[in-house]
């Protein structure tokens, strides 16, 4: 009779194997392909954004979080970060995502308080601003103008707003000014011009700095939700498979 190794299996070994993975093993399986999915998703999105948008900033491609599963809760989320910084994700990237119109940004808002920009006009950059290397016009360029036009924000009790001091002092050493035109408005300089702020220092010509324009419309651009569903039916299986081989395959006894 020839000499072998053999491991004999029985029908109940495998009824319990099979139990013991539903009741202590599967939910841990389940959590981990939900979340690995959900990270793959993510980082589909990243990749999706750094292809559909223009020079990205690091505060787009961060607006994504991972809400992990568990084995209590088999849900992982992927969702736009709420109240991500001063302003939620979703709100500049729904537009994005969904078409339409996009939503006032909050310096949009201060000029349209402080009564120099229509609640239906928007803001982009003129031809006579310098801009960041994602296409956008610096905060501090910004901040500089709301002070000057008295749009900027009071903050702990101080007031951001340029004086009439400041702009004397500002007027001596040279520094241009800040100011909104419209068409038809007091004054030759401005009846055909373009409605926006200008910029002007001594005697040089004025360089349009922020134009001011109608309710800018976006088409879908981010197929967040596509991609999302494409990434899910490519990676879930891999990833339970990932699973099993961790939580399950991973505690059986090696053969000798």
């Amino acid at each position: 009779m020839p000499v072998g190794v053999h491991y004999r299996i029985e029908v109940e070994d495998v009824r319990r194997a099979l139990r013991t993975l539903a009741e202590r093993d599967a939910p841990f399986v389940t959590a981990y392909a939900l979340t690995q999915t959900a990270k793959d998703i993510k980082a589909a999105e990243v990749e999706t954004m750094q292809s559909v948008f223009d020079r990205p900033t690091r505060f787009t491609l961060n607006a994504l979080y991972v809400k992990p599963a568990t084995k209590q809760d088999l849900v992982a989320e992927v969702y736009f970060k709420d109240g991500f910084g001063s302003v939620p994700a979703w709100r500049y990237l729904g537009p994005q995502v969904e078409g339409g119109a996009r939503v006032h940004k909050a310096f949009e808002r201060r000029l349209i308080r402080a009564g120099l920009m229509q609640p239906d006009e928007f803001a982009v950059p003129g031809s006579g601003v310098k801009l960041d290397s994602s296409g956008n016009i610096a905060g501090s360029t910004i901040e500089r103008i709301l002070s000057q036009l008295g749009a900027a924000e009071q903050k702990a009790g101080a007031q951001a707003n340029q004086t009439r001091k400041s702009r004397a002092r500002a007027k001596k050493k040279g520094i241009g000014r800040y100011f909104v035109l419209r068409p038809g408005g007091p004054g030759n300089a401005d009846r055909n011009v373009a409605a926006g702020i200008y910029y002007r220092a001594d005697l040089q010509a004025m360089m349009p700095v922020i134009m001011f324009v109608r309710a800018p419309r976006y088409r879908k651009r981010f197929p967040f939700y596509e991609r999302a569903a494409a990434v899910f039916d490519q990676k879930l299986v891999a990833n339970a498979r990932l699973g099993f081989e961790k939580f399950v395959l991973s505690k059986l006894p090696k053969a000798a």
